[in-house]
């Protein structure tokens, strides 16, 4: 059990018999485990799972008639007193069959990256997580929208599009958990991979801390508020040994500034707020209510803002975003009963600077942005499963089954105006207007079950077999998805292990590309060198979909693993992995070559992905870590271009590598405490290839291949030092890093428009990125 005698998995239990010998086991979903023919004696067991501290030297005196004992693990959160405790490695688990890579909360609390206070930027921690240029999170070189996002394992994925957007407080996520491979049949619709942020739900000791409180002043451009970002964890019992509580709330305060252009127009300032509650109730001593509740909301002023585009070519943006879920779960001896509700409902409106016309440069933009667009989006879903272990037949087996009901919707109101593209001249190019409705309403249901078979024949083999099914009321369809994966102990110390595994994973339609098919028109018209007369247009083209319907979107994935423990401590791994979308949601012009026409939407695209990682990971005493891995990989996709209104390519499907591809990718972090005062030194290096992009020109047509450039190789040290003191009979600790070191451009903008040869700044000009910096960060953490 954990502290609120709530059932721990997947924990390994290591026993030592009084003759010297000894065994480890892994306890099931129900929190058990189950050892028996054991002589009367004295056995000494150590339990540990990652994200709890290490139970160890446990004495358990059997006799004749001892039967079943009771052992507690505590999460591994912040300690405010002295006390010895172990942090757990990774160990290597039997019986984990997916392919999972985990940050505690520590390692996301400690791992130095530019900016601490934004979860997304410390998941590029682990090795399948890459960011893009825009700050997109893509796992194992899947789209953003392609993933599954979970929090305490419900859905929280972006119900317009299933993207990962949410804001989440750093403190208050005890685990960050990757998968993306070999993942069972009980995950509804997880596409390519899996993010699932486990969070604290309070126990009977008060915790409190409070992290970044003290302000930042600014000076560039007048004495102003500066980055801010303080946020706050506590929690503690509503009622002892019954009812807990925790909550965490968050403020962000961004102000960025962009040199080159003038004062009082070279500002963005950011305000974000985010509170996360949770409630946990243990009904009786086998029955736990949990209650969780999530609010975003963000005010965005000049969206945007850099060299090339102006302070008037941006947007103002103002969103807010409510998720909560209610769960039970009702442990019965072998059985685990879960059943629970969830409500997701987002708002975001982006609102320009005025109403003149939008103005494309061959190097950049002026005048006022097109598009004045409000967007609401909502999923309900209801869920249920149960799980039953210790069941005897040729070996032991683990049935689970269960299923889910959900419902989306998203709906629009959009308006835009006038965009007008400029040759080098000034003369114009293209004029590009709008035309018919931009509000509308799409909505679709979606429904699935599944049933899951773990079968342990011997300690030396487990087999994972499932099947389940998804339908979905926009496609009118339903679709089978086998799934089969296994782990394979060659040694008898349990020291290796392969696994391999493949599987059919649905994923839902994503209904902000449905719902372009339901939006206004685009007319433009191409003029002759003057930029007075017309020589092509008025066109008009708009967004289609086929009378025969569409398919289901879905993934097949292979993927097969090593992993090798060195010594108690290292533990090295070796990760194959082979991922092919089918039927994925495409447009695809009728009349490639000439502006105006049909963007017919299709299920046809194939994204691909192949990739090996290797990864090592030492965890030495008192909780130092290194982690090393080096990835060689390729995103693909026969399809790549995706238009939009207002930016279209007037061009041909083509294939090649995604704009997230990075082929290469070496990642190295650590964090150790020194012998000088106590200090906590940590780091972190990424070195990637640059990402590809495209060329085009000022009448939006693509020159030469998709994805045929690329920015320069990334790379990026940032190394920190924290020191914990005491002040006044209260703990804090300040922590100093250097953002950068190496002082590498890393650049995340470009001119691509070739007729920007003659212009400044010309084409193929790179700017942006992360220039050398320093950060402080002040932690609050309680009475010493």
């Amino acid at each position: 059990m954990d502290e609120n005698t709530l059932p721990v998995a997947g924990a390994q239990v290591s026993i030592k018999y009084p003759d010297g010998e000894s065994s480890v086991l892994f306890t099931e979903a129900t929190g058990t485990f189950v050892l028996g023919g054991l002589a009367a004696g004295e056995y000494e067991l150590r339990i540990e799972k990652i994200g709890f501290f290490v139970l160890e030297a446990q004495k358990v005196s059997l006799s004749a008639d001892s039967a079943e004992f009771t052992f507690s693990l505590t999460h591994q959160d912040e300690i405010h007193e002295t006390v010895n405790v172990t942090a757990s490695p990774h160990v290597l688990d039997p019986q984990q069959v997916p392919q999972t890579s985990t940050l505690t909360n520590a390692e996301l609390r400690d791992i130095p990256v530019p900016s601490t206070h934004d979860l997304q930027q410390s998941l590029i921690a682990l090795p399948e997580i890459l960011r893009d240029n825009s700050g997109l999170v893509h796992i194992a070189g899947s789209r953003n929208t392609q993933a599954q996002y979970l929090l305490d394992g419900v859905e929280i994925g972006d119900p317009i599009s299933n993207g990962l957007s949410l804001n989440l407080n750093v403190d208050a996520v005890r685990t960050a958990e990757v998968h993306t491979g070999r993942f069972g049949a009980e995950y509804a619709h997880p596409g390519a991979a899996i993010l699932n942020f486990d969070t604290p739900e309070g126990d009977d000791r008060w915790r409190y801390t409070i992290t970044d409180f003290l302000p930042g002043i600014n000076v560039q451009d007048g004495l102003q508020l500066g980055n801010y970002y303080p946020r706050v964890y506590f929690s503690g019992p509503i009622i002892k040994d019954n009812l807990w509580f925790s909550q965490t709330f968050t403020l962000q305060h961004t102000l960025a500034f962009v040199s080159g252009l003038p004062s009082g127009e070279n500002t963005s300032r950011d305000w974000t707020g985010e509170s996360l509650s949770h409630l946990l109730w243990r009904v009786t001593d086998n029955d736990s209510l949990h209650v969780a509740l999530l609010y975003n909301n963000i005010s965005d002023t000049s969206l945007g803002l850099d060299l090339l585009h102006p302070q008037s070519t941006t947007t103002d943006i103002s969103s807010n975003r409510v998720f909560g879920y209610v769960k039970n779960q009702l442990s019965l001896e072998n059985k685990l009963v879960e059943t629970g509700f969830s409500v997701d409902r987002s708002y975001a409106a982006s609102t320009p600077q005025g109403d003149a016309p939008y103005i494309l440069m061959v190097n950049g933009a002026a005048g006022n942005y097109f598009q004045t667009l409000q967007q609401q989006g909502h999923r309900y879903q209801l869920f249920a499963d149960v799980i039953r272990t210790s069941l005897h037949w040729h070996g032991t087996h683990t049935l689970s089954a269960g299923g889910n009901v959900s419902e989306v919707e998203f709906i629009q109101g959009a308006e835009r105006g006038e965009i007008r593209a400029l040759r080098s001249d000034l003369t114009l190019d293209r004029l590009t207007t709008f035309t018919g409705s931009g509000d509308f309403r799409v909505s679709s249901a979606l429904a699935g079950g599944f049933l899951k078979d773990t079968w342990n024949p011997d300690r030396y083999l487990i087999v994972e077999a499932g099947i389940r099914t998804d339908w979905d009321r926009y496609v009118h369809s339903a679709m089978a998805e086998p799934r089969i994966s296994g782990n394979v102990l060659p040694f008898r110390d349990g020291r290796g292990k392969l696994s391999i595994g493949w599987g059919l994973y649905n994923i839902p339609l994503n209904l902000s590309v449905i719902g372009q098919t339901y939006d206004q028109q685009e007319v433009d018209t191409l003029y002759d060198p003057t930029g007075t007369v017309p020589v092509a247009g008025p066109a008009t083209t708009h967004f289609s979909q086929p009378t025969s319907g569409l398919q289901q979107q879905y993934f097949s994935i292979t993927s097969a693993g090593w992993q090798q423990r060195i010594g108690a401590n290292t533990l090295v791994s070796i990760e194959l992995l082979a991922r092919d979308e089918h039927h994925g949601l495409v447009f695809e012009p009728q009349t490639p070559g000439q502006i105006g026409g049909i963007f017919l939407l299709q299920t046809s695209r194939r994204d691909k992905y192949r990739g090996a990682t290797f990864s090592a990971r030492h965890t030495f005493t008192k909780g130092a870590v290194l982690f090393g891995s080096y990835s060689r990989s390729r995103a693909s996709s026969d399809q790549l271009l995706d238009p939009l209104l207002g930016s279209l390519y007037f061009v041909a499907q083509q294939g090649g590598p995604l704009l997230w591809d990075a082929p290469n990718r070496l990642l190295t972090w650590g964090s150790v405490p020194t012998p000088v005062w106590g200090i906590l030194f940590s780091y972190l290096f990424e070195y990637r290839t640059g990402y590809p992009f495209n060329i085009i020109d000022q009448q939006q047509f693509l020159i030469g291949a998709p994805s045929s450039h690329r920015f320069p190789d990334y790379a990026n040290l940032t190394i920190g030092l924290e020191k914990k003191f005491r002040f006044r009979g209260y703990l804090f600790a300040a922590r100093i890093a250097a953002i950068n070191v190496l002082g590498r451009e890393n650049p995340d903008t470009v001119v691509n428009n070739i007729d920007a040869v003659n212009t400044t700044p010309s084409f193929l000009t790179f700017s942006g990125g992360q220039g050398r910096a320093f950060t402080a960060r002040v932690r609050f953490l309680g009475r010493k």
